[in-house]
């Protein structure tokens, strides 16, 4: 839990993050909440710079940043994610896939850990 009453959940995931000005960078995710998440880049972005960034198996979103460490980025999301994109959040398109064909066939949703 966040000091903004959010649940934090630990993926340390690469992502892409775009800048404003459309240019890719690399980043690592080390955890993401409903309102926001914790990134590292080799870069230096100044509090306030809006970026977008992937969210692997939920599309990509807006955020802005709101604190920097060094190389580590405290970021929040525009628009808080909604339930079904928290799910879905650094699972991947397998995992989305396997979730949406096994709804398709009216079966159990599978395991993330048997994917």
């Amino acid at each position: 839990m966040d000091a903004r009453g959010a649940v934090r959940f630990l993926v340390h995931r690469e992502t892409t993050v775009r800048g404003m000005d459309g240019r890719p960078f690399d980043a690592m995710v080390e955890n993401f909440s409903r309102t926001g998440f914790l990134f590292v880049a080799d870069v230096a972005l100044p509090v306030g710079t809006l970026i977008w960034i992937g969210l692997s198996g939920a599309g990509a979103r807006e955020a802005r940043v709101v604190w920097r460490e060094q190389d580590r980025h405290g970021c929040e999301f525009l628009m808080p994610l909604g339930r079904r994109d928290l799910q879905r959040a650094f699972r991947g398109q397998d995992a989305v896939l396997a979730e949406l064909e096994a709804r398709l066939r009216g079966e159990s949703i599978p395991d993330e850990s048997s994917l």
